[in-house]
């Protein structure tokens, strides 16, 4: 099987659990996607590890799905937002346990730990704000599905236009195989992409879906290009092996860090 058929069923599959949880209950995507926030740590961490840095593993994955879980009971008014202030005396507990650590835990690892709560865990704490949008702040799921499937309708087909025309490359020096063709492609697909997003999920007006697809495009490249900088650096290719063809859970997911932020300010400015 080549590569491409195998990338186009794990694809499938992984497309199918993302979306499906989403849609189904709010604790399935909880459940699912706190499952993610964890793994997508766990990848990060090993990637960090080519800097042979020790960090304590668990103290981040566990301070990163506290965060995300916390934002998500928080913003359907579970918890009040009191329940964050556990996470200052949890960073200082971790910062003076650094002096008490014998052996390789720096102060570098320490902030390996953090960075990669920041990084990874923080984007999708965010997402829970778009599935609890204000000013009700019942569960509505539509605008996260919606986020995805604009986010792989710019993957897609910025891939298959790059294999097709990709003669110019978009930024050879991080990330070889990526063109301007195909940056183009996909952009054009996505755009076309948010009027039929529009009619699924339909935000106040139509122009806001298009405006989301241009800044998912804009800033799921550099949120790719960001990850293929640090496993560039760690001399790595992809972050792990779950998905054939596709490499690891972050990889997958690369281009959510900066684009959900992103997504996230836009939507706080002018559509909540």
């Amino acid at each position: 099987m080549n590569n491409l058929v195998k990338r186009a069923l794990s694809g499938a599959v992984f497309v199918a659990v993302i979306i499906g949880s989403i849609m189904w209950h709010p604790y399935a995507y909880a459940g699912v996607f706190g499952v993610i926030v964890a793994w997508s740590l766990l990848e990060f961490y090993g990637i960090i590890a080519g800097d042979q840095t020790r960090a304590d593993i668990v103290s981040g994955v566990l301070t990163g799905v506290f965060l995300f879980a916390g934002s998500f009971f928080y913003v359907q008014k579970a918890v009040d937002a009191g329940i964050f202030l556990l996470l200052v005396p949890l960073y200082v507990a971790f910062l003076i346990c650094r002096i008490y650590r014998r052996g390789n835990f720096s102060f570098r690892g320490a902030a390996y730990i953090i960075m990669g709560v920041v990084y990874v865990a923080l984007p999708f704490a965010l997402c829970n704000r778009l599935v609890f949008p204000p000013p009700g702040q019942q569960y509505a799921p539509g605008i996260l599905a919606g986020f995805f499937i604009l986010l792989w309708t710019n993957d897609t087909f910025a891939y298959l236009t790059g294999i097709v025309l990709g003669k110019h490359r978009l930024f050879e020096r991080i990330s070889p195989k990526k063109s301007w063709e195909g940056f183009f492609g996909g952009l054009l697909f996505t755009v076309a992409g948010s009027f039929f997003v529009q009619r699924l999920f339909p935000l106040s007006a139509g122009v806001h879906w298009t405006a989301i697809a241009l800044v998912i495009v804009v800033f799921g490249v550099y949120g790719d290009l960001l990850e293929s900088l640090l496993k560039r650096n760690m001399n790595m290719k992809d972050s792990g092996r779950f998905l054939p063809g596709h490499g690891g859970i972050l990889d997958r997911f690369d281009a959510v860090l900066l684009a959900a932020p992103m997504v996230y300010t836009y939507l706080a400015l002018f559509v909540f």
